[in-house]
């Protein structure tokens, strides 16, 4: 990026070079930097992260080329990933290690250069999973409006500690296909609506594990939401914030599943001086209507973590939380280039981060009243390893309320 002070140049035009196979209105989709607008440092660290933020490409720069007095040229320089091909699949659900699942996929991650993404996996060992999933954002060349569809059936180890009973733990056959379609506005807003189907039967039946005496619950569901997103980059953002709001109504008025669920997600990110930078979170899954079935309650120690209390499970009908973070960069992000590699496998992204963070959350369910006494506390510090890929490697040592303590390893960013 070229050495210049701020507010000195409009945009003139702007280019895109090394996008062999991406269009280039998928780059020029994310960028706040226009024709006309006003080019300062801190817009173009935003857009070179919402580029790379897209995840089509190993690296990206921006560069300055002045023009006619007071007007540049921003040219978007990019390596592109590779995009299609089968890969292994190998990982721990629910962060946990003992939780080991492997198979294979094939994945076309920018079809037709439009960043449509299409996605077939085969998964065995812990619940395995066959799935298929297609996503395009561009069912216009503006990107204003997308379009999802996803068909999925696998087996899965019940995590309610209710349902269990002290029995031996039983398995849940889930079967679900959806369409979503939305419409985004500018770069940062998005609403969609979801339509789908779920069967979910119960080879073992007994009494409260599904909520119809067959073992087998089929509902539509229905989900209406609105994202916020103005991270600079997601995979590790360091600015911008995140709000999301969604309603899913599961089954049919007056049928034996009805019930909804409204949750919230909202995300801060505040730059300090000195390299540092904070980082909040507030959280929240609460539950109307009908009788919630055992597999739709929530939890943590499963997906969503309190660091302190990593490893208990926690379980209710409905979830409050609370996360904060403040980062440290020992070692800004820097790219390596690794000769021997193709160019869509030879930019390397390597950084560090310092941090410390607090978190705190409680479930409960509706005959229960929420008590403050009930809220799971902890802290801790940690190094963050920023890594290729857009990878996260999360190391932390963690206390909780009674200052018993414990090392985490866990990947991507907290929240």
């Amino acid at each position: 990026m070229e050495d210049f002070p701020d507010s000195i140049f409009v945009v003139d035009t702007v280019t895109i070079t090394g996008n062999a196979h991406t269009k280039d209105f998928v780059i020029l989709r994310e960028m706040s930097l226009y024709p006309g607008a006003l080019i300062t440092r801190d817009l173009l660290e935003y857009d070179k992260n919402r580029i790379y933020s897209l995840g089509l490409f190993t690296q990206v720069l921006l560069k300055i080329m002045p023009t006619t007095p007071g007007k540049a040229i921003i040219n978007v320089d990019v390596h592109e990933r590779w995009y299609i091909y089968p890969y292994p699949i190998f990982g721990i659900k629910d962060r946990d290690w003992s939780k080991l699942f492997y198979g294979a996929g094939l994945a076309h991650l920018n079809f037709r250069g439009r960043d449509e993404k299409l996605f077939a996996t085969f998964i065995f060992g812990y619940d395995p999973m066959v799935s298929l999933s297609y996503r395009n954002p561009f069912l216009s060349e503006e990107g204003t409006y997308y379009l999802q569809g996803q068909l999925s059936y696998s087996t899965e180890q019940n995590q309610s500690i209710l349902a269990q009973e002290d029995t031996a733990n039983f398995d849940e056959h889930h079967f679900s296909v959806s369409t979503t379609i939305g419409r985004r506005f500018g770069i940062q807003h998005n609403i969609w609506a979801q339509l789908g189907y779920n069967i979910i039967s119960v080879p073992d039946y007994l009494p409260g594990r599904t909520l119809s005496p067959t073992g087998k619950d089929s509902y539509p569901t229905l989900q209406i939401g609105y994202t916020y997103d103005s991270r600079d980059l997601a995979e590790y953002p360091h600015l911008g914030s995140l709000a999301q709001f969604t309603i899913t109504k599961y089954g049919v008025p007056g049928a034996t599943i009805d019930f909804i669920r409204y949750a919230t997600d909202l995300r801060r990110y505040v730059p300090l001086v000195g390299g540092f930078d904070w980082t909040v979170r507030g959280y929240s899954n609460i539950v109307a209507a009908g009788p919630t079935p055992p597999y739709n309650h929530v939890y943590f120690g499963y997906g969503e973590r309190i660091r302190g209390h990593f490893d208990e499970v926690m379980e209710g009908e409905n979830l409050l939380g609370l996360s904060t973070e403040l980062h440290f960069t020992i070692l800004p992000a820097r790219y390596f280039f690794v000769g021997f590699l193709p160019k869509e496998f030879g930019v390397w992204k390597f950084g560090i981060v310092a941090a410390a963070f607090g978190d705190a959350g409680t479930v409960w369910f509706r005959h229960d009243p929420l008590a403050l006494d009930n809220v799971a506390k902890g802290y801790g510090v940690g190094l963050h390893f920023l890594l290729p890929y857009s990878a996260v490697l999360r190391t932390e040592y963690a206390w909780n309320e009674a200052r018993r303590g414990q090392f985490i390893i866990d990947a991507g960013a907290a929240f």
